[in-house]
């Protein structure tokens, strides 16, 4: 045996035995420290990881952050909205201010005779046109920004809707099952009754 293949031998000998030692236990308690917004991402680590849905602690911590990135979620939309009836607000305002400009021209052009147009008028008409672009494009950035928004609070919101069906599931489960148990124990201790009295006839 070469000593190439020996060293890849110890290497992989190695790593068996640091996958051997975590064992469920541990990954599991390991897996509850994790912070993730969705839970379910943790069902290719460990085989039981629904052992998590229904402990309290990990539920309680989970809503609770949950709730906060929901509501740090909506926060920064309503901030987001705002900025836009701001930039809604301003657009007529400018349109206004550019009609006025306008007229103003007109006037001054029906007291002029020359009957050939101002190149300096058609400067400033393109210069208007600038300024109306900048702000259309302003207002598409920021109905893209707040549908990013929307869109973020409706994953989270999808994931907690997930959790929650999965946690009230497994409890409902989990309720029955250890409901059904002492009912599965009676027949036997009846059983063992009537042939304890049939012993003594």
């Amino acid at each position: 045996m070469t000593r190439k293949r020996r060293r890849m031998m110890v290497e992989a000998a190695a790593a068996v035995t640091v996958t051997a030692v975590l064992p469920e236990d541990l990954m599991i308690e390991i897996l509850a420290r994790v912070r993730v917004s969705n839970p379910l991402q943790l069902r290719c680590v460990c085989k039981r990881w629904k052992s998590l849905v229904v402990d309290p602690q990990f539920v309680k911590k989970h809503l609770q952050k949950s709730f906060s990135d929901i509501t740090d979620l909506v926060s920064k939309a309503m901030e987001d909205m705002n900025a836009f009836q701001l930039q809604l607000n301003y657009a007529p305002a400018l349109a206004e201010q550019q009609e006025d400009e306008e007229e103003g021209e007109e006037g001054e052009e029906e007291e002029e005779e020359e009957e050939e147009e101002d190149p300096h008028s058609l400067v400033n008409e393109l210069a208007q046109l600038d300024n109306m672009l900048v702000v259309v494009r302003s207002l598409k950035g920021s109905l893209e920004t707040i549908k990013v928004d929307v869109q973020a609070i409706k994953e989270r919101v999808k994931c907690l809707q997930s959790f929650l069906q999965i946690y009230l599931k497994t409890r409902v489960s989990s309720s029955s099952s250890f409901s059904s148990s002492p009912s599965s124990s009676s027949p036997s201790s009846s059983s063992s009754s009537s042939s304890s009295n049939s012993h003594t006839m």
